[in-house]
């Protein structure tokens, strides 16, 4: 989930939204929506409504409670359908629709994935105006300018993790947040187009890294956030997933800025 959500998620509001979203019961709605081709928000439609209706007023809370939804889907390995399906019932417009079983993948097809996602991004980003690259709707959290820089800066942070994970004893790897990175280093203020093309390179040098490890190093351990046991195939998804929770935000910035996803 977005670092953007962190705070919100250790409020009252933000606990009770996931007791109420992340349960095993939830999950088989979801599912069931999804072989459906249903958004598989909708499942909490009627519960929101009725438990929750200051949600109606609070765009923040509705965002969260669709990435919460993305987490359950992407923890149970299904696959973005397609990025935005109507929803009924009200209170969310549009919701991710996930495949309808989940889809496991190997090493190779995960590598595969990572190669292909850079030119998914920059056909999305190139399809945004220019003159709107450092425009950020409400609601909405990165500009596409940021979107290219953060991504840009994450792949030089994945090849460092890769590197000390292939060369040290369970390293300790830090999490990192997005947003006060992009404060920080004045994304809004950088050359897009420029990230975008370092993006496109520098994910060569990570793909180079990953192909190297052999199949007994797939299985060496890193602890991520001081409590989080992960194997180098463990942030290959976890980077997998980063890409695609990317590539949706960037649906949703084109959606707003009142374009059409490309």
């Amino acid at each position: 989930m977005h670092s953007r959500f962190d705070t919100f998620r250790e409020q009252a509001l933000g606990r009770q939204l996931e007791a109420l979203i992340d349960t095993p019961q939830r999950y088989v709605e979801y599912a069931a929506l999804s072989r459906a081709e249903v958004p598989a928000v909708a499942a909490i439609v009627h519960d929101v409504r009725q438990l929750f209706p200051e949600l109606e007023a609070d765009a923040g809370a509705r965002q969260f409670c669709g990435a919460m939804v993305a987490e359950v889907m992407r923890r149970h390995h299904h696959e973005v359908l397609r990025p935005r399906g109507r929803v009924p019932g009200g209170y969310f417009t549009y919701g991710v629709v996930w495949t309808a079983t989940p889809q496991q993948l190997d090493w190779a097809q995960r590598l595969e994935a990572l190669r292909a996602m850079p030119a998914q991004l920059a056909a999305a980003l190139r399809a945004i105006p220019a003159a709107d690259w450092r425009r950020r709707p409400d609601g909405i959290d990165f500009a596409a300018v940021e979107h290219a820089c953060h991504l840009r800066d994450l792949d030089r942070i994945f090849c460092q993790r890769v590197a000390r994970v292939l060369t040290e004893d369970m390293p300790e790897i830090a999490s990192v947040d997005g947003t006060e990175m992009s404060r920080e280093l004045a994304y809004l203020e950088q050359d897009g187009a420029a990230a975008l093309d370092d993006f496109l390179a520098g994910r060569r040098h990570l793909l180079a890294a990953l192909a190297g490890a052999e199949p007994a190093q797939r299985g060496r351990l890193c602890l991520f956030g001081g409590e989080r046991r992960m194997s180098l195939e463990d942030l290959a998804e976890d980077m997998l997933q980063h890409d695609r929770a990317h590539l949706l935000e960037v649906e949703e910035l084109t959606a707003e800025l009142g374009g059409e996803p490309a």
